[in-house]
C-alpha cells in the first residue's frame, strides 16, 4: 500500500492510495472516493486498466459526468427535487432540469473525504455530511472501504444519520475491458441477472412502473453484445439515448448475489459483479461527447465506458412499492459490491511430434 498527498481541494488535502496484490492494482483518491485506475494483472493478457479516469486531480473537480466517483447521499434521480419525511418537506437542489441527480452539485462525488484507515489491501474513506447538506436532513457519517481480495475489488458502504433521512450510495466507475481502451463498449458482451426494468420518462426519471425484459432489447439474461441492443427503436431505449435504466435484480431482496457479467470484445477478459443491492443502473456512457480527456490523452466519446451502479431503485422515496431508501436515525446503512476479474486462456496449439 502506498499513500501520498497529491493536492488540495477546497482547503482539504487529497491523498492518492495505491492498493496492490498479485492480481489487481487499484488507485483510489480521497477526493470523491474516486477509483482512478484498476489494473488487472493476468499471466496471459498482461495488464489492463479497466476503468476510465483522468490524469489530473483538477479534472475530477466539478466534472459533470461523475467519472469514477462515489455517489451520495442519494444516487440517481429524485423527481421534483423534493421529498417528505414524517410530514416535513425536504427541498433539494434541482441540478438536472426539475429533478435532483446524484446528490447535487456538492454530492459525495465532488467532496473531499478523509483517509480513516488503510492497510496493505484496503483503504477506508470517511465523510461527515452536516445536517441540511444539499437539503438532506440529519448529519450523516459515511465510510467507504475499498478492499482487494485476490482477483476481486470489493466496495463496502456504511452510513449512519442523526435524523431520519434518505440514503442510496453507489459507485460511478466507467468500465472498459478493451486493451488500452482502444475500442468502446459496443463490442463487449453483457449478461444481466435481471428479469425486469424500472420504467423512465423523457427526463429519465422513474415513473414507478416496472416492465419485463421478455421480448425487449433490454433482455440480457442470456448475454448479448451491447452494440446489438442499444440502437433499438424501442421507446424506452430512445428515452434513455441507449441503456440508462435501473434493472430489477432477480436475486432475493437483501441477498448477496449475481448482478452482471461483462466480457471484452476479444473474449480474453471477464468481469463479474455481485452485490446485496436490489438494483443496478446500467448506463452506457451515452452522453459522453469527446469533451473529456482521459488519463492516456484519449477523448471519451459516446459509449467509451459502461457504468454498473449497484443501488436501490431510483426515486424510491416516492414509490411505496419500491424497496425503501429511508434510513432511520441511529440505524446502520450497510451495502457491499464485488467486482471479480478473470482472464480467459486460449487453448494451446496442437503440436505434432
Amino acid at each position: 500500500m502506498k499513500r501520498e498527498t497529491i493536492g488540495e481541494v477546497r482547503g482539504r488535502p487529497v491523498e492518492r492510495v495505491v492498493l496492490e496484490n498479485e492480481r489487481l492494482s487499484a488507485v483510489i483518491l480521497s477526493f470523491g472516493g474516486v477509483l482512478q485506475s484498476l489494473w488487472v494483472k493476468d499471466p496471459v493478457l498482461g495488464r489492463r486498466d479497466v476503468v476510465l479516469g483522468f490524469a489530473r486531480l483538477e479534472d475530477y473537480v466539478d466534472q459533470g459526468y461523475y467519472v469514477g466517483a462515489v455517489i451520495g447521499r442519494c444516487a440517481n434521480r429524485i423527481r421534483g427535487a423534493s421529498f417528505t419525511i414524517d410530514g416535513r418537506a425536504c427541498a433539494l437542489e434541482a441540478n438536472e432540469g426539475p429533478n435532483h441527480l446524484h446528490g447535487g452539485s456538492r454530492g459525495f462525488w465532488n467532496l473531499p473525504f478523509e483517509v480513516a484507515g488503510a492497510g496493505e489491501e484496503f483503504v477506508t474513506l470517511r465523510h461527515l455530511s452536516p445536517d441540511g447538506a444539499g437539503g438532506y436532513p440529519g448529519e450523516l457519517d459515511t465510510r467507504i472501504t475499498f478492499s482487494l481480495r485476490g482477483p476481486a475489488l470489493e466496495i463496502e458502504y456504511l452510513a449512519a444519520g442523526t435524523r431520519d433521512t434518505v440514503v442510496n450510495l453507489t459507485h460511478h466507475s466507467y468500465f472498459n475491458l478493451e486493451k488500452d481502451h482502444a475500442g468502446d463498449i459496443t463490442g463487449e458482451r453483457l449478461t444481466l441477472f435481471a428479469d425486469a426494468v424500472t420504467e423512465i420518462d423523457e427526463s429519465c426519471s422513474c415513473t414507478g412502473g416496472i416492465f419485463s425484459v421478455e421480448g425487449t432489447p433490454f433482455d440480457f439474461r442470456q448475454g448479448a453484445r451491447i452494440g446489438e441492443r442499444i440502437f433499438s427503436e424501442d421507446a424506452q431505449m430512445q428515452k434513455g439515448s441507449g441503456l440508462n435504466h435501473n434493472y430489477v435484480l432477480s436475486k432475493p431482496l437483501g441477498a448477496f448475489g449475481p448482478v452482471a457479467e461483462v466480457v471484452s470484445s476479444d473474449g480474453l477478459l471477464s468481469m463479474r459483479v455481485e452485490s446485496d443491492q436490489p438494483g443496478v443502473q446500467v448506463y452506457g456512457g451515452n452522453y459522453l461527447d469527446g469533451s473529456l480527456t482521459g488519463k492516456n490523452g484519449e477523448s471519451y466519446r459516446r459509449f467509451a465506458g459502461l457504468c454498473l451502479e449497484t443501488q436501490d431503485y431510483p426515486d424510491a422515496v416516492h414509490w411505496a412499492h419500491f424497496p425503501s431508501t429511508l434510513l432511520k436515525s441511529g440505524r446502520l446503512y450497510q451495502r457491499r459490491t464485488r467486482y471479480s476479474f478473470a482472464g480467459v486462456k486460449r487453448p494451446a496449439p496442437d503440436c505434432e511430434s
